[in-house]
């Protein structure tokens, strides 16, 4: 009985010890900065325009948004899709 209550204690501090999710890294750090820094300017950008302007915006912001949570999860993104968020980048 005691040697039970010892098992099922050693294992529940072990399983307690493990990390609970572990995020992959993102593949390119100064890729998913620039994105986020381009981000930040739709965001104001966004704030700050009213009708239809502000819709195409806020679509774009979230694609943007979209492309750089799944780089930071590590997940594969096509290069084209980085290339067209970019472009479309309102200057």
């Amino acid at each position: 009985m005691k040697s039970k209550r010892l098992l099922l204690a050693l294992s529940v501090g072990l399983l307690a010890s493990l990390p609970l999710r572990v995020e992959p890294q993102a593949a390119n750090p100064d890729l998913v900065t620039r994105l986020e820094q381009m981000a930040g300017d739709c965001e104001w950008k966004v704030r700050n325009r009213t009708g239809g302007p502000k819709g195409v915006l806020l679509l774009h912001h979230a694609k943007m948004t979209r492309v750089i949570d799944q780089l930071r999860a590590g997940q594969a993104v096509d290069s084209k899709v980085i290339d067209t968020v970019m472009q479309e980048h309102p200057s």
